[in-house]
């Protein structure tokens, strides 16, 4: 597990694939906050919209943002909208760090001077999560509507 706190927002990177379908997402939620308090000392209260983007490759990102309301914080309570999105992430990588067997286990797009890989095979993730930046939610649409699909 890798997390990022910037703002309003913590950004939880999973790099395990878990059924958010079938489990309960209460006690799943209240386990990581305790998670965050003790390792990472992130107190949080108040209400939280929570987006799970679900790769089938790499596993989850969890977008955590503070909606801030006084009703919440005055309680010092933990309320929270989850919202699941099954998603294709991509992953932002410079060409010099790109083999035959990335390019051929994976789509390549171009958009202006970056490369973006859609993987098609497991096994090459591993080789790419050291060199390269997820890209998941929005920013996906963009760069697949806007990019160039490129063979090397």
């Amino acid at each position: 597990m890798k997390l990022i706190s910037k703002d309003n927002k913590i950004i939880v990177f999973l790099y395990k694939r878990i059924n958010f379908k079938q489990i309960n997402l209460e006690n799943y939620f209240k386990k990581l906050f305790i998670k965050f308090k003790e390792d990472y000392h992130i107190e949080l209260n108040g209400y939280y919209s929570i987006n799970i983007y679900i790769d089938k490759f790499y596993g989850s990102v969890i977008e955590i943002e503070n909606e801030d309301l006084d009703y919440y914080n005055y309680f010092n309570q933990i309320d929270m909208e989850v919202k699941l999105n099954d998603n294709v992430f991509l992953y932002e990588i410079d060409y010099e760090y790109l083999n035959k067997s990335i390019i051929n286990n994976s789509n390549i797009y171009k958009l202006k001077d970056k490369l973006y890989i859609q993987v098609k095979d497991n096994n090459i993730l591993n080789k790419i999560l050291e060199y390269s930046n997820i890209i998941y939610g929005e920013k996906i649409k963009y760069i697949l509507r806007n990019s160039k699909k490129v063979k090397l």
